[in-house]
């Protein structure tokens, strides 16, 4: 007897987590549209989403976006352009602005309440008026940005590159290379073999 209700809770959990797995690649199905060919490749969302997008919007597959506690927002402005790769990760509270160009490479982990914003939006100083304000963002694969980090316009983040909790990246962050503080500088090289994905 006890050994039929343990096979019985084992199917119920694992048809709650099928059902668990279906939901959220439908509501990314919702979120973002027909974006792949098969429901296995297709977006999977959690929470609250928020997609602005009046520019280009390109998704690779199973992009995984999380919006709780906090929800999560990406803008696409009109004329700009976000690609996000295959297998990227963007957790609770992240918001991304394209104005111009934002690129995000296979692999990436983004942290919470992580900002990557391509443009500053306003002249800081009346020498500025009239400049193009956007600069291209480049996060290259495997990848990973920490925690509460901000990611400024023009900056390109390299292969296997770290970018530790809290920094500010106003500058490009080599690949294989671990980055922190405001602004961000290197700390150390990684070690890292060709062909290892972060998980």
């Amino acid at each position: 007897m006890h050994k039929q209700l343990r096979i019985q809770r084992r199917w119920g959990l694992m048809l709650l987590n099928k059902a668990t797995a279906i939901v959220s690649r439908l509501k990314g199905y919702a979120v973002f549209g027909k974006v792949q060919p098969s429901i296995s490749a297709l977006p999977r969302v959690k929470g609250k989403v928020y997609v602005n997008k009046y520019g280009e919007l390109k998704v690779g597959k199973r992009l995984k976006v999380i919006g709780r506690p906090w929800g999560t927002q990406l803008t696409v402005v009109k004329g700009a352009k976000l690609t996000i790769g295959d297998d990227v990760l963007i957790n609770a509270g992240v918001g991304i602005a394209a104005n111009q160009e934002v690129y995000i490479g296979n692999n990436v982990k983004i942290g919470p309440r992580t900002s990557i914003f391509d443009s500053v939006y306003h002249a800081v100083e009346p020498a500025d008026e009239g400049k193009d304000l956007r600069k291209k963002i480049t996060i290259h694969d495997n990848a990973w940005i920490g925690t509460g980090a901000l990611i400024l316009p023009g900056v390109t983040i390299g292969k296997n590159a770290v970018v530790a909790a809290g920094s500010t990246v106003t500058r490009d962050v080599p690949a294989n290379t671990l980055v922190a503080g405001t602004p961000a500088k290197p700390i150390r090289e990684l070690s890292i073999h060709d062909g290892w994905i972060r998980k």
